[in-house]
């Protein structure tokens, strides 16, 4: 859903979305380029290419929406004329741009995780457990809040696991939730790999939250930024096609016995899951379920390789 540009939108304006047929979404975004909006977001309706197959974005369904400014009422008029023209079924709402910033903000409540442990939205004043039970988390704009049926599962499992001295790494890890729990719980060291800036940006702010940022080495990159060395535990909370095609590079980061979380993965990936980790010799200790979505805990021990 790429958004084409950034520019500061009025605080009350009207959101426009049309939905044309698959052969006219050129056409459909033609108009969003044409009008002065100042950005624009679209949906092709195709089935997304690796890393995003595994995320379900209702394929076949294309639209294009604007957002203008309330002053500028015509404008919407306009384009729900053309729409007309073409038979394009369109709609229009009001929408407050504050919305986005902080209304989801009221959603995001203490969560309490196995042996009791919770994470806890920075603008919370008190946490439901003690402070060394706590994790502090701003995820921003970031995915990883811990709400998440995969992340959640991967915060379910670190929890039961003994990890003080372990040597934890986080690929893929968002707003640094898995890494910085890892931290609570005792690792040393916590390594946390994440490509996107804007979820680097929120890692180093939620280890200053929680004043761990001696504690954990954050790489922004892939995980060929990463020196070759041994880990305990290796999170993989992302998609299929990502584990998929760093999987033998992984190899290299296994220590004599390492323990790997595998999620991010929809419930029929449950097969594919099970060939890749039988191609490198480990074996699945277990596989979790939760809205549709698995939790694969993969063994490594070379002692018996």
């Amino acid at each position: 859903m790429p958004w084409a540009d950034r520019r500061e939108i009025a605080f009350d304006y009207l959101c426009v979305t049309w939905f044309p047929p698959a052969r006219d979404v050129a056409d459909a975004i033609s108009l969003a380029e044409s009008v002065d909006t100042g950005g624009f977001e679209y949906e092709d309706g195709e089935t997304a290419n690796p890393p995003f197959t595994d995320i379900p974005l209702a394929p076949g369904k294309p639209y294009v929406r604007v957002y203008i400014p309330r002053a500028r009422a015509e404008l919407a008029d306009t384009i729900g004329q053309v729409c007309d023209a073409r038979g394009w079924t369109w709609t229009q709402s009001v929408v407050k741009s504050q919305d986005w910033a902080s209304a989801w903000k009221t959603y995001y409540r203490p969560q309490i995780i196995g042996d009791g442990y919770a994470i806890v939205p920075a603008w919370y004043e008190e946490s439901p457990e003690d402070a060394s039970h706590t994790l502090w988390l701003d995820p921003g704009m970031a995915f990883g809040t811990g709400t998440h049926a995969t992340t959640r599962m991967c915060l379910e499992a670190l929890a039961s696991m003994d990890l003080k001295g372990k040597r934890v790494l986080d690929v893929g890890a968002g707003s640094g939730i898995l890494g910085l729990f890892a931290v609570l719980k005792g690792a040393a060291p916590a390594v946390l790999i994440e490509p996107d800036p804007v979820a680097v940006d929120a890692i180093f702010h939620n280890a200053r939250l929680n004043s761990w940022t001696h504690r954990m080495t954050v790489i922004p990159g892939t995980l060929a930024d990463l020196t070759i060395q041994p880990f305990d535990v290796i999170c993989l909370n992302i998609v299929w096609d990502v584990i998929q095609a760093e999987w033998f590079r992984v190899q290299h980061y296994l220590a004599q016995r390492t323990t790997l979380l595998l999620s991010g993965l929809l419930a029929e990936r449950r097969h594919d899951v099970k060939v890749m980790v039988s191609q490198t010799g480990q074996s699945i200790r277990r596989v979790e379920e939760s809205d549709g979505w698995i939790l694969a805990v993969v063994g490594h021990d070379s002692s018996q390789t």
